[in-house]
């Protein structure tokens, strides 16, 4: 968000903004061309001094499992839209991925900009409608913000993911009999980081795999991230699979 002090009214000063851009040259002026954002940039969270909650998902609903102060730098990776929020700079339904891969809401995030400045986060396409999981994919990642730092899901991934999408369990003995089914049918991708909520699957040394959610931007919550339910990069874990989409077609 702009900063304004003693400025004239936002619409006018949106289109300096605008207009100073295309100047630039940094945005496309040719009608119906897409505008182009970064991969990532910074930002400094200003509130009225409290420090802000880091939460799980694009609303104040969802699971709030760390805190960032007033004042601290951080760095945006994506942004998507969710709950309007009213803050510091305004109300807004803009919310910030940050690089510790929890969201806030864009209304307490100086940037420099009034709008979207980074890549809009990308989300992993829907399951079979044959099992659709009963958990959706911002409510299976809120579940699992809300067991950070368990030690209770510790040797049991594929158990972690399946309840975290809502189910009992997945069906699958371990996470590597999960990922081999997922590839045989065509399911496990290769290319690409994997979407918001995507099942990321790897091997292990012990031949059971592993297996985890995608926050998006190179970002997975998962067990064994230092012993405990945790976030780490999607490269962190073993040795790599690739992603499917949340289809556990044995789950109960």
């Amino acid at each position: 968000m702009w900063e304004y002090v003693n400025v004239p009214p936002a619409r006018y000063l949106r289109g300096i903004a605008v207009a100073a851009v295309l100047a630039t040259g940094l945005v496309a002026t040719v009608p119906g061309t897409a505008l182009a954002y970064a991969s990532s940039a910074s930002g400094t969270i200003s509130t009225a001094g409290a420090a802000l909650n880091v939460r799980s998902g694009p609303s104040t609903s969802r699971t709030a499992w760390r805190t960032v102060a007033n004042g601290a730098s951080v760095t945006l990776l994506c942004q998507t839209t969710g709950e309007s929020v009213s803050g510091t700079y305004g109300t807004t339904k803009l919310w910030d991925m940050l690089g510790n891969g929890g969201m806030v809401s864009d209304a307490y995030v100086y940037t420099g900009s009034d709008g979207q400045v980074v890549n809009s986060c990308s989300y992993v396409g829907a399951e079979p409608s044959s099992k659709t999981n009963p958990r959706a994919t911002e409510g299976a990642i809120s579940w699992a913000f809300a067991r950070y730092h368990s030690t209770a899901y510790e040797n049991l991934c594929l158990a972690f993911v399946a309840q975290a999408y809502g189910w009992g369990g997945s069906g699958w003995n371990t996470a590597e009999i999960g990922g081999d089914w997922e590839s045989s049918h065509g399911y496990l991708k290769t290319s690409g980081i994997p979407p918001r909520g995507a099942l990321v699957w790897y091997h292990n040394s012990s031949g059971t795999g592993h297996v985890a959610i995608s926050l998006g931007e190179g970002k997975v919550v998962g067990t064994s991230v230092s012993g405990s339910v945790g976030v780490a990069g999607y490269l962190d874990h073993g040795s790599y699979r690739g992603w499917s989409v949340a289809y556990l077609p044995a789950a109960w």
